[in-house]
C-alpha cells in the first residue's frame, strides 16, 4: 500500500468528488536551504499523508514554498487554512497519526 498521496492519485480523486480536508506543511532545513513537504489529509484517506513523488519512491519537497502552495491551492483547489511547521516543533503532537509517522521514520532534522 502507498505510504502517501501522489498528485496523480489526488486528481483522480478530485475529479472523482473527493476533497482535500486538511493540510499542513513541515520545513525542514538542510544547510542554507529549506525543504517544505506537504502532509494532507484527503477525504478517501483516512489520515494525514505526505505528499510523494511518482510511483511513491519518496517524498515530493518543494524549496519554493510558493510553488508549493499554489499547487494546493490552485491545483487541489484548497482553500482553508495552511500552518507551516518547523520540522520537530512540539506542536505537531497535536496531530496524533502524523506525530506516529514521524515518530516511526524519525523527525525531519534541523541543521
Amino acid at each position: 500500500m502507498a505510504t502517501g498521496l501522489q498528485e496523480g492519485e489526488i486528481r483522480q480523486a478530485l475529479q472523482e468528488g473527493g476533497r482535500i480536508r486538511n493540510v499542513l506543511v513541515v520545513t525542514k532545513s538542510i544547510g542554507r536551504a529549506v525543504e517544505h513537504l506537504a502532509y494532507l489529509r484527503a477525504s478517501w484517506r483516512r489520515d494525514f499523508l505526505p505528499l510523494r513523488t511518482w510511483n511513491d519512491r519518496g517524498d515530493r519537497t518543494y524549496r519554493d514554498l510558493d510553488r508549493l502552495l499554489t499547487l494546493i491551492r490552485v491545483e487541489f483547489g484548497f482553500a482553508g487554512c495552511v500552518p507551516v511547521y518547523l520540522a520537530g516543533d512540539p506542536e505537531l503532537a497535536r496531530y496524533k497519526a502524523l506525530a506516529q509517522d514521524l515518530a516511526a521514520t524519525g523527525p525531519l532534522p534541523l541543521d
